[in-house]
């Protein structure tokens, strides 16, 4: 925990291990949960996307800050055991829309009345008010990354530093 005195790039740091931590955290729980149905936690991303309205791969690559690649890998295997199917995009020829089927439905249902048991027990004892400046708190600090980010992509090749 840091002290007072430690430099906020300290404080900066330990909240992002906190981060990853709890992401990866997250990350075994959902293989866990959807592993008992027959997929991952990976494709049930995916299916989540999907559900509320039909989208490219391109499209649920960018909700999920995945790269399309990956995401498209994740759609064919959701594809190819009848989770999900590709509609026609009259936008685009070649991109066609990914949607759920019916099992695909279904399987999302009994995911998510899984996971309302898994948040029930995360939750317990935490307050809305708590979480949602967290939230706020987070969505800010992932603007200033964002922005400081793009500020490094702009700087001109010649003046980067080497890496260490």
């Amino acid at each position: 925990m840091p002290t007072t005195s430690a430099p906020i790039e300290e404080s900066f740091q330990d909240a992002l291990a906190a981060l990853f931590r709890l992401h990866g955290q997250v990350l075994e729980a959902a293989d866990r949960m959807a592993g008992d149905v027959g997929l991952t936690g990976a494709r049930w991303q995916v299916m989540r996307v999907v559900a509320k309205r039909p989208l490219t791969a391109s499209q649920v690559a960018r909700r999920l800050g995945l790269q399309r690649q990956s995401v498209q890998r994740t759609v064919d295997f959701l594809r190819e055991d009848g989770i999900v199917e590709i509609a026609e995009n009259l936008d685009h020829r070649r991109a066609g829309l990914v949607t759920l089927t019916d099992p695909g439905r279904e399987r999302l249902a009994a995911l998510e009345r899984r996971q309302q048991a898994w948040l029930q027990r995360c939750l317990l004892g935490l307050d809305r008010a708590g979480l949602d400046a967290l939230a706020v708190g987070l969505a800010n600090l992932a603007d200033r990354v964002e922005d400081a980010t793009a500020h490094e992509a702009a700087r001109p090749q010649g003046r980067k530093r080497a890496a260490a």
